[in-house]
């Protein structure tokens, strides 16, 4: 039996919760640990993750549905780039990749859950595509979002606008790489998805609205603004939480 996968189907539902699960039973795992043993334990969740990722590449390879371009565009489009970013962030002290992983990571990871690219959905649950796909991308959303609760990455505001900036300078070289690729190599690149939303939901109701590649992307800036200020408040509330829990827990105990 091997029921296809959908956005809100069962199987799409059972997914989720067990990647819920699995950042929970990390998360607990890790704050037991000191500093270096929860960069191992993140670490071999992204190895995980590297795995996920061949599944994915070995379900695009063995799919029909999916033409040449979608297969060499992969390395560079934006959710591949967090996947091999989640070991150096892990292992190395550099602020702002980790920021890129925890902002950006989580929520393009978070995003591809909810609006797969079109030959995503319909596919066999128990196939490469699927198990690759959403757990590469479920992973980045986890990887992503422990780095912070696990202590190793401090969000905030001002964490937010830095990574913005971070970003809007690697989405402008991808703008002009992915045109220079056009123009020699190949017509067809479409990195970042900036001349062809590829059927993932959100971008092409703003394709279909605004009609002009790569402009079409402008109106996601200021959602991405409220995304990325949002993650920081839900960060800084979930640390206020619990810091609450665990002054109740010791005034308890004394």
């Amino acid at each position: 039996m091997n029921p296809p996968i959908y956005v809100f189907s069962a199987p799409w539902l059972v997914f989720v919760l067990a990647l819920a699960l699995f950042g929970a039973g990390t998360h607990l795992i890790g704050r037991r640990l000191g500093e270096a043993g929860r960069r191992r334990l993140l670490i071999g969740a992204a190895c995980a993750n590297l795995a996920c990722y061949g599944l994915y590449m070995v379900g695009l390879l063995t799919q029909n549905s999916f033409p040449a371009h979608v297969i060499y565009d992969m390395p560079l489009q934006l959710c591949s780039l967090v996947t091999f970013g989640l070991i150096p962030a892990i292992a190395l002290r550099v602020n702002w990749l980790r920021g890129f992983i925890y902002f950006i990571g989580c929520l393009s990871g978070f995003l591809a859950l909810f609006s797969p690219a079109e030959g995503i959905q319909g596919v066999g649950v128990f196939t490469p595509l699927s198990i690759g796909f959403f757990g590469s991308h479920g992973l980045n959303v986890v990887i992503g979002a422990l780095i912070a609760t696990l202590g190793l990455y401090r969000p905030s505001y001002r964490e937010a606008f830095k990574t913005l900036g971070a970003f809007g300078v690697l989405v402008a070289a991808m703008a002009v790489f992915n045109l220079a690729v056009r123009a020699t190599v190949a017509a067809e690149a479409n990195y970042f998805y900036f001349f062809d939303p590829e059927g993932a939901q959100i971008l092409v109701a703003l394709h279909n609205w605004v009609g002009l590649p790569i402009i079409y992307m402008f109106p996601v800036l200021p959602l991405l603004v409220g995304a990325l200020l949002l993650q920081a408040a839900i960060y800084r509330g979930g640390s206020r939480l619990a810091a609450r829990w665990s002054s109740s827990r010791a005034a308890a105990r004394a």
